[in-house]
């Protein structure tokens, strides 16, 4: 598949090209997406060598190769558009994450764990069922310039370069530059692990149980763009659960937004999240503040630079901290690259944040108040 121009691009553009391939849109500028019917093959693999310091109770540094995400998350899928005729489209997504050093199956060993959905799609908007992505993943990417890089702002809330839910049904409208979305989940993920969102599934006999809702809003004007979303998950994952009861919610509201000055692309965003679960014999609700800002610049056509910094406070218990992470990707071609990367991860005493985006937690995971530092070297390779 040809979804990237016939020379390298840089900056948020070359970023969100790659992201249609990998969230598979179905408006993507690619030649299948005008085709009268079409299914196409595409992928990503993305891997390196990683070493982390302060992990674990021994403080021990590591040396590995991560299995959850590099620059990209490795992957690879399948997307169709029938042309049914009066402007209507029948559409799917199958897609699939991997991790290249084991050949082994990511999202919970699911075959399909990144997207799985069918649908229809005309003039007046998109309606798809299946496994999707939450509105507010499609938000933050207006204004998050490195995630998922494994090193980014987003290392402070995990959740938001995954918030995909089972199922769900979504609606999404798009025009002159606006986008509307909205996503409802009857039970989200029974598979995923507590920090990605997991709940029980769908239940019987509790109709709030493990529900999920999502709606976005954002404007791009070519040159800038902001969006907005809320994002809420229902609690009911029983004892040991982040969320034990249904009447329990984990609530994001995120502004976001970027804007293009020259060769650079600039990229901010503040979020405040209302966590029930989140609950101590002092604080009942767990409230947090989520900012950061980042840059894209291209050096020259074939050599792209970025650096982000990002800060969350936490209402209680000094748990909040803060990152830096950069890269520097050298495009060997419009599909190949080599990268080096780092960051670094200051813990509040609480704290527990890793700067290891690229494995599951708790992997990396340091001691409260531990700060910690990463770097890594890749190679990326689109198709």
């Amino acid at each position: 598949m040809d979804f990237i121009a016939d020379r390298p691009m840089g900056g948020l553009a070359w970023r969100r090209i790659a992201w249609c391939g990998l969230a598979s849109l179905v408006a993507c500028a690619s030649g299948a997406a005008h085709a009268q019917s079409a299914v196409t093959l595409y992928g990503v693999i993305d891997t390196g060598i990683e070493y982390v310091t302060n992990v674990g109770p021994k403080r021990a540094n590591s040396v590995h190769t991560p299995t959850l995400t590099a620059s990209l998350p490795s992957l690879w899928g399948v997307r169709g558009k029938e042309d049914l005729g009066a402007g209507l489209s029948a559409v799917f997504v199958l897609e699939s994450g991997f991790a290249p050093s084991q050949g082994s199956l990511n999202q919970g060993g699911r075959l399909f764990g990144r997207q799985a959905y069918v649908g229809l799609s005309g003039r007046w908007g998109t309606l798809t069922l299946g496994r999707q992505y939450s509105q507010i993943f499609w938000a933050v990417l207006t204004g998050d310039t490195l995630a998922p890089n494994i090193y980014a702002a987003a290392d402070l809330d995990p959740y938001l370069t995954q918030p995909r839910v089972d199922n769900a049904i979504t609606y999404s409208f798009t025009s002159s530059g606006l986008t509307v979305g909205a996503t409802y989940s009857y039970g989200r993920d029974a598979v995923d692990s507590a920090p990605a969102g997991g709940c029980a599934g769908q239940s019987p006999t509790d109709w709030r149980a493990c529900k999920s809702m999502s709606a976005m809003v954002k404007y791009d004007a070519g040159m800038w763009g902001v969006a907005a979303a809320v994002d809420r998950n229902y609690g009911g994952g029983g004892a040991g659960s982040p969320l034990p009861r249904s009447s329990q919610t984990d609530t994001r509201a995120v502004v976001d937004g970027f804007v293009k000055l020259g060769n650079s692309t600039i990229g901010a965003g503040f979020l405040h999240r209302i966590n029930h679960g989140a609950q101590t014999a002092t604080v009942f609700d767990a409230t947090s503040n989520y900012w950061w800002i980042g840059a894209n610049y291209m050096l020259r056509p074939d050599i792209g630079l970025d650096a982000q910094f990002g800060r969350i406070t936490v209402s209680s218990d000094a748990s909040g901290g803060s990152v830096i992470a950069a890269r520097a990707m050298y495009f060997l071609s419009k599909r190949t690259s080599v990268y080096v990367t780092a960051g670094h991860v200051f813990n509040e005493r609480n704290a527990t944040y890793s700067i290891d985006g690229g494995v599951v937690p708790p992997a990396s995971t340091p001691l409260p108040g531990v700060s910690q530092t990463g770097a890594m070297v890749g190679m990326r390779h689109l198709f």
